[in-house]
């Protein structure tokens, strides 16, 4: 929690505001960087789905990926509510007095819940099927650098959030292949080949 509770540093104020400004200079640059910001994690569920319907000879492997996966993001939705409720810190828009680029509350800056639940979301598939999954996770740093473009989050609250991110990743993992290898329904229903080797499945 030092990134998150730690004293003021003169860098990640800076950060923000520079980014910030980057932002606003254009009118297109900060329409595309809002449109980021609010709805890009929202592509990556679409991607997911689209990939669990791809028909490859892989599909094992992926479909395992990806119900590890929706557990994983389960798991974050609780993650980021008690975070949530047990960390106060200010955005930056309301410590650093300027206007965000779209409209926000006041509540906790910390966590980024679109940069927690985004990676999440996508950490199985990294660890699985790394191929595919460092571009889905490239994309969703890049909704949480939005985000601070925006002035809603500062960068240590995008940092430690992915970080946090591997806790529900490595359960989630671990969930997907006991409910796999002890329910022979579940493991029927999303195609998932047998006692499937993580390694092997690797790109």
């Amino acid at each position: 929690m030092v990134l998150v509770r730690g004293g003021w540093s003169d860098l990640e104020p800076q950060i923000v505001i520079a980014l910030h400004r980057w932002a606003v200079a254009q009118p297109i640059r900060s329409f595309l960087v809002v449109m980021l910001a609010e709805g890009g994690v929202f592509l990556l569920p679409l991607v997911l789905g689209a990939l669990w319907f791809r028909p490859r000879s892989d599909r094992s492997s992926r479909r395992q990926a990806l119900l590890a996966g929706a557990i994983s993001f389960a798991l974050a939705l609780v993650l980021v509510a008690a975070l949530s409720h047990a960390v106060q810190r200010p955005r930056p828009f309301v410590v650093l007095g300027f206007q965000p680029l779209f409209g926000h509350g006041a509540d906790s800056s910390f966590p980024s819940d679109h940069t927690l639940l985004g990676m999440a979301l996508v950490g199985p598939l990294l660890w699985l099927r790394p191929r595919l999954g460092v571009w889905l996770a490239l994309w969703a740093a890049c909704v949480g650098l939005a985000r601070v473009a925006c002035g809603v989050h500062f960068p240590s609250d995008v940092v430690a959030s992915a970080l946090l991110a591997a806790a529900p990743t490595a359960v989630g993992l671990l969930g997907a292949s006991f409910l796999t290898d002890r329910f022979d329904l579940i493991r029927r229903l999303a195609g998932i080949d047998r006692a499937p080797d993580a390694d092997s499945g690797r790109q």
